[in-house]
């Protein structure tokens, strides 16, 4: 690949949750120098507000109707990532079930979808940027220079993410944190808009049994030999 003097750069990280996007990301950005974007953030931001707000998540109109009087935008400070609505930093709180819940039933809403593509967009304008989420390869950067889809198994996903929750959690939750990974991955993958589904030219890396560092040397050696010149 020939590049020419000046063009951004748009690393995009696409796969299911729990496959390990967000961490590998992250450092790969870091390695790089790269803004590190999670496009999830904004559909969680999304899914939040209409929680804190009391609208039903399945009311498009309604949802729509409160995200015209209440921005949404990403900053980066010192290059962390953060998420904002209206005036508020909520990074802190997207992690929550409500949010999560929330934000998987907004992410089916085409224009939420419509919406944050958008402002992915142009938050990946001006900079070279390393973007994970499930759809950026195809719909928000289909002209990434670099794409990966990362996976794993179901079971190691869940492990991961149940590695996430509290301490002193019951088996029932890792059985419910399955139930719910495999109910995201069917709305995923089967929504009319924005499916998650590899892009052609991404590489798909397993990351059921390999260590983070692993999967971040796999994806640098990529990246550089695209880069580099050496993709053709």
């Amino acid at each position: 690949m020939v590049l020419e003097p000046g063009t951004r750069i748009v690393i995009a990280i696409d796969g299911p949750s729990g496959a390990g996007k967000s961490t590998v990301a992250r450092k790969v950005a870091q390695h790089l120098g790269y803004q590190y974007v999670d496009s999830g953030a904004f559909y969680r931001a999304v899914g939040w507000l209409m929680h804190a707000r009391g609208v039903p998540v399945e009311d498009a109109a309604a949802v729509m109707a409160c995200l015209a009087h209440t921005p949404l935008r990403a900053t980066f400070e010192a290059g962390i990532f953060h998420m904002w609505v209206a005036d508020a930093c909520v990074t802190s709180d997207l992690r929550g079930e409500a949010a999560g819940r929330a934000a998987s039933a907004v992410a089916l809403l085409p224009g939420v979808r419509a919406l944050i593509t958008a402002q992915l967009q142009r938050v990946g304008a001006p900079a070279n940027v390393v973007m994970e989420g499930r759809d950026i390869g195809t719909v928000v950067f289909p002209e990434a220079q670099v794409k990966f889809f990362l996976d794993a198994s179901l079971a190691v996903r869940g492990q991961r993410r149940l590695q996430e929750t509290p301490p002193g959690e019951t088996p029932a939750l890792s059985r419910h944190i399955l139930e719910a990974m495999a109910t995201r991955d069917r709305q995923d993958q089967g929504r009319p808009t924005a499916p998650l589904v590899q892009a052609a030219d991404a590489q798909r890396i397993d990351t059921t049994d390999l260590t983070v560092d692993e999967v971040v040397q796999t994806m640098l050696s990529e990246i550089h030999r695209v880069l580099d010149g050496e993709g053709g």
